[in-house]
């Protein structure tokens, strides 16, 4: 896994922070931790068995993708073996944290990428044509009457942020303030947040492409935008957040009213 994280053109360049964010969270929960009466459970060893038995396989046939998960099945079964079911629920979520740091495979990395890819461009070529630009789409290229745009160079995937985005909107919506059942909502909206802002991102440099030229849009204008994905990505995540907490907040007060007036009938009969 490092020597994936340490590769040149890696997507998993954010697996270094990911063990430290899960320390993190479980040193978060050190008091809870301490007055937590220890005790053991047998789940642990049948997680720790088909960890182990998960290597075995993945190293007989060299697949390190599913060798990454069997280390954490493993890391899992001894929580729950040493120290019980209810300190493994609670360290749950940490521990499966640690998901995020595994590479997944190159093969269904480079088709995923293509992909996304050609649906950014796609989307951002429809929106070039709303705009009245004259512009000619060819697969992840974009031509426009001075300057042609090229994929390779310009048009990303916005995979490398798709994968960080899904990592931070994990660790978000697990440490926000809103229900349990608001909380997967929360996390799956991370992925089209970030690509709404990688089309945003392409639409920036398209622009900036037309009006100056492909060479200035592949520069710096390139770079910066790159940050700008995931100050979308974030806006668009808090924005949800604080819908779903007046969400929250509503079906609260719709419960207690019903409460209320069922107590209300209640008294009446009496």
């Amino acid at each position: 896994m490092e020597d994936r994280w340490r590769s040149a053109s890696s997507y998993y360049s954010h697996g270094y922070l990911i063990p430290f964010v899960t320390g993190f969270l479980i040193w978060k929960k050190r008091k809870c931790l301490i007055e937590t009466t220890y005790s053991s459970s047998k789940v642990g060893i049948l997680l720790f068995v088909t960890g182990v038995c998960v290597q075995i396989v993945s190293a007989f046939f060299r697949v390190h993708f599913t060798s990454g998960f069997s280390f954490i099945l493993v890391l899992l079964g001894i929580v729950f073996y040493l120290y019980g079911n209810t300190i493994g629920k609670k360290l749950l979520f940490p521990v499966l944290f640690l998901i995020t740091m595994v590479p997944l495979p190159l093969s269904f990395i480079a088709g995923l990428s293509l992909k996304l890819k050609l649906f950014a461009a796609g989307c951002a070529m429809g929106i070039i044509n709303i705009i009245g630009i004259p512009a000619i789409q060819d697969g992840s290229s974009i031509f426009f009457s001075n300057a042609s745009f090229s994929g390779r160079r310009c048009i990303c995937s916005g995979l490398k942020s798709l994968i960080a985005l899904i990592s931070f909107g994990a660790l978000f919506a697990y440490t926000s303030s809103i229900s349990n059942y608001m909380k997967p909502i929360l996390f799956i909206a991370s992925i089209p947040s970030a690509l709404i802002a990688n089309i945003i991102r392409i639409l920036i440099v398209c622009l900036v492409a037309n009006n100056w030229g492909s060479e200035v849009a592949a520069g710096l204008v390139h770079d910066l935008t790159g940050v700008l994905i995931f100050v979308i990505a974030f806006i668009l995540l808090f924005c949800l957040c604080i819908g779903l907490r007046k969400v929250d907040k509503l079906f609260l007060c719709n419960q207690n009213s019903i409460h209320m007036f069922s107590g209300e009938q209640d008294e009446c009969k009496i």
